[in-house]
Protein backbone atom coordinates (compact mmCIF):
# COMPACT_ATOMS: atom_id res chain seq x y z
CA UNK A 1 0.00 0.00 0.00
CA UNK A 2 1.26 3.32 -0.83
CA UNK A 3 2.64 5.46 2.01
CA UNK A 4 2.27 9.12 2.30
CA UNK A 5 4.89 11.58 2.67
CA UNK A 6 3.71 15.04 4.52
CA UNK A 7 5.75 18.70 4.59
CA UNK A 8 7.56 17.90 8.41
CA UNK A 9 7.81 20.32 10.95
CA UNK A 10 11.05 20.89 11.34
CA UNK A 11 11.27 23.52 14.48
CA UNK A 12 9.20 24.34 16.85
CA UNK A 13 7.78 27.68 15.20
CA UNK A 14 7.78 26.33 11.21
CA UNK A 15 3.73 26.16 9.98
CA UNK A 16 4.34 25.94 6.48
CA UNK A 17 7.34 25.20 4.28
CA UNK A 18 8.03 25.85 0.70
CA UNK A 19 9.42 22.89 -1.55
CA UNK A 20 12.43 24.78 -2.75
CA UNK A 21 13.59 21.37 -5.57
CA UNK A 22 12.97 17.64 -5.58
CA UNK A 23 15.52 15.72 -5.72
CA UNK A 24 14.40 12.59 -7.66
CA UNK A 25 12.11 13.00 -10.51
CA UNK A 26 8.12 12.06 -10.08
CA UNK A 27 8.25 8.14 -10.07
CA UNK A 28 12.20 7.57 -9.78
CA UNK A 29 12.50 4.72 -7.85
CA UNK A 30 14.46 5.95 -3.94
CA UNK A 31 16.54 4.76 -1.30
CA UNK A 32 15.75 5.12 2.43
CA UNK A 33 18.90 7.69 3.56
CA UNK A 34 19.31 9.38 -0.40
CA UNK A 35 18.11 12.88 -0.20
CA UNK A 36 14.80 13.30 -1.62
CA UNK A 37 14.34 16.92 -1.55
CA UNK A 38 14.96 20.43 0.01
CA UNK A 39 12.63 22.26 2.14
CA UNK A 40 12.78 26.19 2.32
CA UNK A 41 11.40 28.14 5.35
CA UNK A 42 11.41 31.32 6.26
CA UNK A 43 15.00 30.87 8.15
CA UNK A 44 16.74 28.39 6.34
CA UNK A 45 16.40 25.71 3.34
CA UNK A 46 17.12 21.66 4.94
CA UNK A 47 18.28 18.87 2.98
CA UNK A 48 15.44 16.64 3.35
CA UNK A 49 16.44 12.53 3.47
CA UNK A 50 13.71 9.93 2.39
CA UNK A 51 12.10 7.64 5.18
CA UNK A 52 11.38 5.23 3.11
CA UNK A 53 12.37 2.85 -0.32
CA UNK A 54 10.44 2.92 -3.45
CA UNK A 55 9.00 4.56 -6.24
CA UNK A 56 8.50 8.39 -5.16
CA UNK A 57 5.08 9.97 -6.75
CA UNK A 58 5.22 13.86 -6.87
CA UNK A 59 2.34 15.34 -5.61
CA UNK A 60 3.11 19.05 -4.78
CA UNK A 61 5.37 20.91 -7.49
CA UNK A 62 8.83 23.18 -6.92
CA UNK A 63 8.08 26.39 -5.66
CA UNK A 64 4.43 25.72 -3.63
CA UNK A 65 4.46 26.65 0.06
CA UNK A 66 2.15 24.48 1.95
CA UNK A 67 1.66 23.78 5.68
CA UNK A 68 3.21 20.85 7.51
CA UNK A 69 1.26 17.83 7.86
CA UNK A 70 0.19 18.48 3.78
CA UNK A 71 0.59 15.38 1.38
CA UNK A 72 3.14 16.56 -0.45
CA UNK A 73 4.47 12.75 -1.79
CA UNK A 74 3.58 9.18 -2.15
CA UNK A 75 5.59 6.08 -2.04
CA UNK A 76 4.87 3.24 -4.28
CA UNK A 77 5.92 -0.10 -3.07
CA UNK A 78 6.27 -1.16 -7.34
CA UNK A 79 5.51 0.13 -10.68
CA UNK A 80 1.78 -0.93 -10.77
CA UNK A 81 0.99 0.69 -7.77
CA UNK A 82 2.97 4.03 -8.88
CA UNK A 83 1.19 3.99 -12.23
CA UNK A 84 -2.42 3.99 -10.41
CA UNK A 85 -1.24 6.88 -7.93
CA UNK A 86 0.01 8.73 -11.18
CA UNK A 87 -3.09 8.28 -13.04
CA UNK A 88 -5.10 9.35 -9.85
CA UNK A 89 -3.47 12.45 -10.13
CA UNK A 90 -3.42 13.63 -13.37
CA UNK A 91 -5.86 11.57 -15.41
CA UNK A 92 -8.77 12.77 -13.57
CA UNK A 93 -9.75 8.42 -12.25
CA UNK A 94 -10.39 9.20 -8.99
CA UNK A 95 -13.84 10.12 -7.97
CA UNK A 96 -14.44 13.73 -8.36
CA UNK A 97 -15.28 15.78 -5.26
CA UNK A 98 -18.42 18.00 -5.87
CA UNK A 99 -16.03 21.33 -6.33
CA UNK A 100 -14.01 19.25 -8.60
CA UNK A 101 -17.52 17.88 -10.52
CA UNK A 102 -18.66 21.38 -10.94
CA UNK A 103 -15.05 22.87 -11.99
CA UNK A 104 -14.97 20.37 -14.76
CA UNK A 105 -18.44 20.72 -15.94
CA UNK A 106 -17.43 24.35 -16.31
CA UNK A 107 -16.83 25.67 -20.22
CA UNK A 108 -12.85 27.12 -19.73
CA UNK A 109 -13.71 30.75 -19.67
CA UNK A 110 -11.82 32.82 -22.75
CA UNK A 111 -8.72 34.84 -22.08
CA UNK A 112 -8.72 38.70 -22.81
CA UNK A 113 -5.21 38.93 -24.45
CA UNK A 114 -4.33 42.42 -22.87
CA UNK A 115 -5.57 41.09 -19.23
CA UNK A 116 -2.30 41.16 -16.47
CA UNK A 117 -1.35 37.65 -15.54
CA UNK A 118 -2.70 36.54 -11.73
CA UNK A 119 -0.81 36.90 -9.16
CA UNK A 120 -0.43 34.00 -6.44
CA UNK A 121 1.04 30.94 -6.14
CA UNK A 122 0.06 28.89 -9.06
CA UNK A 123 -1.29 25.24 -7.79
CA UNK A 124 -0.86 22.57 -10.44
CA UNK A 125 0.51 18.75 -10.74
CA UNK A 126 4.82 18.47 -11.91
CA UNK A 127 2.95 16.45 -14.98
CA UNK A 128 0.76 19.84 -16.01
CA UNK A 129 3.70 21.74 -15.25
CA UNK A 130 6.39 19.81 -17.74
CA UNK A 131 3.49 19.79 -20.29
CA UNK A 132 3.02 23.43 -19.65
CA UNK A 133 6.77 24.03 -20.04
CA UNK A 134 7.03 21.79 -23.28
CA UNK A 135 3.96 23.16 -24.60
CA UNK A 136 5.24 26.86 -24.19
CA UNK A 137 1.89 27.44 -22.33
CA UNK A 138 2.04 29.73 -19.30
CA UNK A 139 0.07 28.12 -16.21
CA UNK A 140 -1.02 31.47 -15.05
CA UNK A 141 -3.82 31.73 -17.96
CA UNK A 142 -4.92 28.07 -17.16
CA UNK A 143 -7.82 27.44 -15.47
CA UNK A 144 -7.49 24.63 -12.93
CA UNK A 145 -10.37 21.99 -12.39
CA UNK A 146 -8.13 19.67 -10.13
CA UNK A 147 -9.00 19.58 -6.45
CA UNK A 148 -8.42 23.00 -4.80
CA UNK A 149 -8.27 24.94 -8.40
CA UNK A 150 -5.08 22.81 -9.00
CA UNK A 151 -4.00 22.61 -12.72
CA UNK A 152 -3.68 19.22 -14.05
CA UNK A 153 -3.12 17.44 -16.99
CA UNK A 154 -6.55 17.81 -18.46
CA UNK A 155 -6.34 21.54 -18.11
CA UNK A 156 -2.94 21.70 -19.80
CA UNK A 157 -4.35 19.98 -23.01
CA UNK A 158 -7.44 21.92 -23.18
CA UNK A 159 -5.84 25.41 -22.90
CA UNK A 160 -3.56 23.50 -26.12
CA UNK A 161 -6.60 23.14 -28.43
CA UNK A 162 -8.13 26.80 -27.22
CA UNK A 163 -4.83 28.66 -27.86
CA UNK A 164 -3.89 29.85 -25.05
CA UNK A 165 -0.38 29.75 -25.38
CA UNK A 166 -0.63 31.63 -28.58
CA UNK A 167 -3.03 34.33 -26.37
CA UNK A 168 -0.19 34.52 -23.40
CA UNK A 169 2.48 35.56 -26.36
CA UNK A 170 0.59 37.57 -27.51
CA UNK A 171 -0.63 39.79 -24.45
CA UNK A 172 3.07 40.84 -24.12
CA UNK A 173 4.23 40.90 -27.59
CA UNK A 174 5.28 44.97 -29.36
CA UNK A 175 6.47 47.85 -27.29
CA UNK A 176 4.63 50.05 -24.94
CA UNK A 177 3.62 53.55 -25.93
CA UNK A 178 4.94 56.87 -24.27
CA UNK A 179 4.16 57.58 -21.18
CA UNK A 180 2.86 53.75 -20.42
CA UNK A 181 3.82 51.91 -17.71
CA UNK A 182 6.35 49.38 -18.76
CA UNK A 183 7.57 46.10 -16.43
CA UNK A 184 11.59 45.73 -15.63
CA UNK A 185 10.81 42.29 -13.96
CA UNK A 186 8.99 39.95 -12.02
CA UNK A 187 10.05 38.59 -8.38
CA UNK A 188 8.01 35.47 -7.32
CA UNK A 189 6.71 36.51 -3.77
CA UNK A 190 7.54 33.61 -2.51
CA UNK A 191 9.62 31.13 0.20
CA UNK A 192 11.58 32.60 2.71
CA UNK A 193 10.42 36.21 1.16
CA UNK A 194 6.70 35.20 1.60
CA UNK A 195 6.62 33.90 4.50
CA UNK A 196 9.05 36.57 5.93
CA UNK A 197 6.30 39.36 4.58
CA UNK A 198 3.31 36.91 6.39
CA UNK A 199 5.10 37.12 9.54
CA UNK A 200 5.82 40.91 9.72
CA UNK A 201 2.00 41.12 9.00
CA UNK A 202 1.05 38.55 11.43
CA UNK A 203 3.07 40.23 14.12
CA UNK A 204 1.91 43.75 13.30
CA UNK A 205 -1.64 43.38 13.56
CA UNK A 206 -2.06 40.68 16.93
CA UNK A 207 0.39 42.51 18.65
CA UNK A 208 0.01 45.91 20.87
CA UNK A 209 3.69 47.47 19.59
CA UNK A 210 4.86 50.51 20.36
CA UNK A 211 8.32 52.10 20.05
CA UNK A 212 10.63 53.81 22.08
CA UNK A 213 13.53 55.82 20.60
CA UNK A 214 16.52 57.53 21.68
CA UNK A 215 20.59 57.98 21.67
CA UNK A 216 22.95 56.62 23.78
CA UNK A 217 26.47 57.85 24.64
CA UNK A 218 29.17 55.00 24.09
CA UNK A 219 32.09 56.69 24.15
CA UNK A 220 33.44 54.19 27.17
CA UNK A 221 31.98 51.41 25.45
CA UNK A 222 33.88 52.29 22.79
CA UNK A 223 37.21 52.61 24.55
CA UNK A 224 36.45 49.46 26.78
CA UNK A 225 35.93 47.27 23.27
CA UNK A 226 39.35 49.05 22.02
CA UNK A 227 41.42 47.36 24.86
CA UNK A 228 39.48 43.87 23.69
CA UNK A 229 40.37 44.77 20.16
CA UNK A 230 44.19 45.27 21.42
CA UNK A 231 44.46 41.82 22.50
CA UNK A 232 42.45 40.36 19.77
CA UNK A 233 45.41 37.47 18.95
CA UNK A 234 45.54 36.45 22.66
CA UNK A 235 41.74 35.96 23.44
CA UNK A 236 41.16 34.27 19.52
CA UNK A 237 38.02 36.76 18.91
CA UNK A 238 37.63 40.27 17.69
CA UNK A 239 34.64 41.36 20.21
CA UNK A 240 32.19 43.05 18.05
CA UNK A 241 29.47 45.61 19.37
CA UNK A 242 26.78 43.27 18.93
CA UNK A 243 28.36 41.08 21.74
CA UNK A 244 28.07 44.46 24.39
CA UNK A 245 24.36 44.44 23.29
CA UNK A 246 23.83 40.59 23.57
CA UNK A 247 25.32 40.97 27.28
CA UNK A 248 23.62 44.02 27.85
CA UNK A 249 20.11 42.92 26.94
CA UNK A 250 20.85 39.68 29.33
CA UNK A 251 21.77 41.96 32.34
CA UNK A 252 18.52 44.03 31.72
CA UNK A 253 16.48 41.21 31.50
CA UNK A 254 17.72 39.75 35.13
CA UNK A 255 16.66 43.22 36.31
CA UNK A 256 13.61 43.44 34.73
CA UNK A 257 12.12 39.27 34.12
CA UNK A 258 8.26 40.73 32.20
CA UNK A 259 10.89 41.65 29.72
CA UNK A 260 12.14 37.60 28.52
CA UNK A 261 8.51 36.58 28.40
CA UNK A 262 6.06 35.21 26.14
CA UNK A 263 2.02 35.18 25.72
CA UNK A 264 0.89 31.70 25.21
CA UNK A 265 -2.85 30.77 24.72
CA UNK A 266 -4.35 32.93 27.62
CA UNK A 267 -0.98 33.35 29.93
CA UNK A 268 2.26 35.25 30.23
CA UNK A 269 5.16 33.07 30.31
CA UNK A 270 8.55 34.64 32.00
CA UNK A 271 11.27 32.84 30.60
CA UNK A 272 14.40 31.20 33.12
CA UNK A 273 17.03 31.18 30.29
CA UNK A 274 17.47 34.16 28.40
CA UNK A 275 17.76 33.40 24.76
CA UNK A 276 18.80 36.31 22.44
CA UNK A 277 17.62 35.89 18.74
CA UNK A 278 19.89 38.40 16.40
CA UNK A 279 19.14 39.13 12.93
CA UNK A 280 21.40 38.51 10.02
CA UNK A 281 21.36 40.15 6.48
CA UNK A 282 21.57 37.52 3.93
CA UNK A 283 22.92 39.11 0.61
CA UNK A 284 21.70 37.65 -2.67
CA UNK A 285 23.01 38.60 -6.16
CA UNK A 286 20.64 41.34 -6.71
CA UNK A 287 18.72 43.36 -3.99
CA UNK A 288 15.06 41.34 -4.44
CA UNK A 289 17.12 38.17 -3.64
CA UNK A 290 18.57 39.50 -0.42
CA UNK A 291 16.81 37.55 3.23
CA UNK A 292 17.24 37.65 6.73
CA UNK A 293 17.56 34.76 9.59
CA UNK A 294 17.68 35.17 13.20
CA UNK A 295 20.16 32.97 14.97
CA UNK A 296 19.98 32.31 18.54
CA UNK A 297 22.39 32.25 21.34
CA UNK A 298 21.07 29.75 24.37
CA UNK A 299 21.40 30.60 28.18
CA UNK A 300 23.55 33.81 27.68
CA UNK A 301 22.99 34.22 31.41
CA UNK A 302 25.62 31.91 31.60
CA UNK A 303 27.95 32.85 29.16
CA UNK A 304 30.59 35.80 29.28
CA UNK A 305 31.60 38.39 26.51
CA UNK A 306 34.10 36.33 24.86
CA UNK A 307 32.08 33.12 24.80
CA UNK A 308 28.96 35.05 23.37
CA UNK A 309 31.24 36.50 20.32
CA UNK A 310 32.41 33.40 19.58
CA UNK A 311 29.05 31.23 18.96
CA UNK A 312 27.76 34.47 17.52
CA UNK A 313 30.75 34.62 14.41
CA UNK A 314 30.12 30.99 14.12
CA UNK A 315 26.43 31.20 14.09
CA UNK A 316 26.62 34.18 11.00
CA UNK A 317 29.23 32.12 9.67
CA UNK A 318 27.02 28.87 9.31
CA UNK A 319 23.97 31.08 8.86
CA UNK A 320 26.01 32.18 5.45
CA UNK A 321 27.07 29.06 4.33
CA UNK A 322 23.50 27.40 5.18
CA UNK A 323 24.79 24.87 7.20
CA UNK A 324 22.51 25.85 10.66
CA UNK A 325 20.20 23.50 12.34
CA UNK A 326 16.41 23.52 13.51
CA UNK A 327 17.73 24.01 16.92
CA UNK A 328 20.04 27.13 15.72
CA UNK A 329 16.67 28.93 15.06
CA UNK A 330 14.57 28.08 17.84
CA UNK A 331 13.48 29.52 21.16
CA UNK A 332 14.51 32.91 21.23
CA UNK A 333 13.14 34.63 24.28
CA UNK A 334 14.34 38.41 22.64
CA UNK A 335 15.79 39.84 19.89
CA UNK A 336 18.39 42.36 18.68
CA UNK A 337 18.61 43.63 14.99
CA UNK A 338 21.73 46.12 14.33
CA UNK A 339 21.26 48.36 11.24
CA UNK A 340 25.28 49.43 12.31
CA UNK A 341 26.72 49.24 8.69
CA UNK A 342 23.33 49.58 6.50
CA UNK A 343 21.96 52.81 7.40
CA UNK A 344 23.72 56.41 7.30
CA UNK A 345 24.06 57.96 11.13
CA UNK A 346 21.41 58.93 12.72
CA UNK A 347 18.60 56.77 11.04
CA UNK A 348 16.26 55.69 13.37
CA UNK A 349 13.64 52.68 13.06
CA UNK A 350 10.75 50.71 14.45
CA UNK A 351 11.46 47.48 14.16
CA UNK A 352 8.66 44.73 14.35
CA UNK A 353 8.76 42.51 17.25
CA UNK A 354 9.32 38.85 16.77
CA UNK A 355 6.24 37.01 17.70
CA UNK A 356 5.89 35.25 20.96
CA UNK A 357 8.40 37.57 22.52
CA UNK A 358 8.06 40.48 24.32
CA UNK A 359 10.66 42.72 23.04
CA UNK A 360 13.42 43.39 19.90
CA UNK A 361 15.95 46.53 19.97
CA UNK A 362 17.62 47.65 17.53
CA UNK A 363 20.82 49.71 17.59
CA UNK A 364 21.96 51.88 14.99
CA UNK A 365 24.61 53.28 13.20
CA UNK A 366 27.38 55.39 16.30
CA UNK A 367 28.77 58.77 14.72
CA UNK A 368 31.03 61.21 16.50
CA UNK A 369 29.16 64.62 17.63
CA UNK A 370 29.12 67.68 20.18
CA UNK A 371 27.19 66.75 22.86
CA UNK A 372 27.05 69.11 25.87
CA UNK A 373 28.30 67.06 29.07
CA UNK A 374 28.88 68.95 32.86
CA UNK A 375 27.68 72.65 30.80
CA UNK A 376 30.67 71.87 28.34
CA UNK A 377 30.58 70.78 24.70
CA UNK A 378 32.57 67.97 23.61
CA UNK A 379 32.93 65.18 21.07
CA UNK A 380 31.15 62.09 22.22
CA UNK A 381 30.58 58.72 20.05
CA UNK A 382 26.44 58.53 20.12
CA UNK A 383 24.69 55.59 19.19
CA UNK A 384 21.14 56.10 17.75
CA UNK A 385 18.84 53.24 19.63
CA UNK A 386 15.55 51.91 19.23
CA UNK A 387 13.24 49.15 21.19
CA UNK A 388 9.53 47.80 20.25
CA UNK A 389 7.57 46.18 22.61
CA UNK A 390 4.30 44.68 23.25
CA UNK A 391 2.14 46.65 25.32
CA UNK A 392 -0.20 43.44 26.15
CA UNK A 393 2.64 42.36 28.22
CA UNK A 394 4.51 45.34 29.45
CA UNK A 395 3.31 48.39 30.95
CA UNK A 396 5.41 51.91 30.64
CA UNK A 397 6.96 51.64 34.61
CA UNK A 398 8.48 48.20 33.70
CA UNK A 399 9.62 48.86 30.28
CA UNK A 400 11.37 52.62 31.60
CA UNK A 401 12.83 49.85 34.22
CA UNK A 402 14.11 47.48 31.93
CA UNK A 403 15.52 50.57 29.32
CA UNK A 404 17.20 52.09 32.10
CA UNK A 405 19.43 49.43 33.17
CA UNK A 406 19.41 48.25 29.18
CA UNK A 407 21.00 52.43 28.35
CA UNK A 408 23.65 52.20 31.26
CA UNK A 409 25.00 48.89 30.35
CA UNK A 410 25.60 50.14 27.26
CA UNK A 411 26.68 53.53 28.13
CA UNK A 412 29.15 52.05 31.13
CA UNK A 413 30.06 48.33 30.38
CA UNK A 414 30.88 48.00 34.16
CA UNK A 415 27.46 48.00 34.95
CA UNK A 416 27.26 44.87 33.25
CA UNK A 417 29.16 43.06 35.86
CA UNK A 418 26.46 44.50 39.13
Amino acid sequence: MAKDYVMPKLAMAMNEGTIAKWVVEDGAHISQGEILMVVETEKVTYDLESPETGHFHIIVGEGETVPVETVIGQFAQDEAELAKLQGESDTGAEPPSVETAEAAATPMPQVDAGAAIPEGRIKASPLARKMAHDRGIDLALVPGTGPGGRVVKRDVLKAEETGVAKQAATAFSGHAAPGVMVEKGRIPIKGARATIGKRMVDNLSTMAQVSHMSEIDITKLMAVRRGYLAKEKELGTRVSLNAFFIKALEVAVRHVPIANASIVGDEIIIWENVNVGFAVAMPGPTEWDSSLIVPVIKNVEQKGLLQIDREMRDLVARARGSELAPEDLSDATITVSSTAGFAPGWAISTPIVNAPQTIIVQPGTALERPVVVDGEIVIRTVLPFSLTFDHRIMDGEPLGRFYTRLHQCIEDPSMMLL
